[in-house]
Parts: structure tokens; sequence; C-alpha cells
């Protein structure tokens, strides 16, 4: 991995050929949980190997933030997480939200001390409260 370049691990819930055209057209260090884990890989564990490799992770699914057992591996491995909003869905939608928002998330993954947790919303990202790790 270059210098200053941070790797991102996109969920199931979000689309594989997105993260494919990432990494494969355009260079990017991004990987779809299932080019790494089973599909059967409980989120937890997810969050652990994203933790254990410094690697931020990409989610749709803001119900990890509701389960102490998955906040409290994103605050002990320092993990630096994007949600994207529930207004966020469908392949198109995604893709352009992704794609607007891709060069600050790189850079928000570079320089942001770890944990933290942004909202990723269609035209804009959007820190989200530390509470969300308590």
């Amino acid at each position: 991995m270059a210098p200053g370049r941070v790797s991102f691990l996109f969920d199931e819930n979000l689309p594989r050929r997105l993260v494919r055209a990432l990494r494969d057209e355009l260079g990017e260090a991004a990987y779809h949980v299932l080019d790494v884990l089973d599909a059967s890989t409980p989120d937890e564990d997810v969050l652990r190997h994203a933790g254990a490799h410094a690697w931020c992770t990409v989610s749709s699914d803001r119900r990890i933030l509701r389960r102490p057992s998955e906040r409290a591996v994103i605050s002990e491995l320092g993990l630096g997480s994007f949600f994207l909003n529930d207004s966020v869905s469908g392949f198109c939608t995604i893709v352009r939200t992704v794609m607007h928002n891709w060069p600050e998330m790189k850079r928000i993954a570079a320089c942001q001390p770890r944990p933290f947790l942004y909202l990723v919303r269609p035209r804009s990202l959007a820190p989200m409260r530390r509470r969300n790790l308590g």
C-alpha cells in the first residue's frame, strides 16, 4: 500500500460491481467483503478483519451502530467507518453517491483521527456523533 493510501472494505449490501470498478478500473484500494470473507461471516468479524488490516469500512447498514458489540469493535480497533444515508438505495443512486463523495472519503480516511463515523449523503459527507460509539 502506498504511503497515505487507505484501503476500503465495502459490505455485502453494496454492489460488488461498484467495488470492482473502483479497484480494477480506477486503481483504488477497494474490496468487497465477498472478495475477502465468506458470505456467512458475522458483521463483528467483518469489522475485526477491517481493523486488523487498518481498512476503513463502507456500509449501508447503520444497524451496526445499534449493536453494542459491533460499536465496541469500531472503537476498540480504531476503525474509520462510512455509512450510506437511508435515502441512498438502488444501484444507480449508490454508485452516483459513492463516486461523488469518493475524493472526500479518501481524504478523510487518510487524515481523520480514528475511530470516526461519517454519514454519506448523495452530495456530501457529515460526521456522525461520537456517542454512536459509546
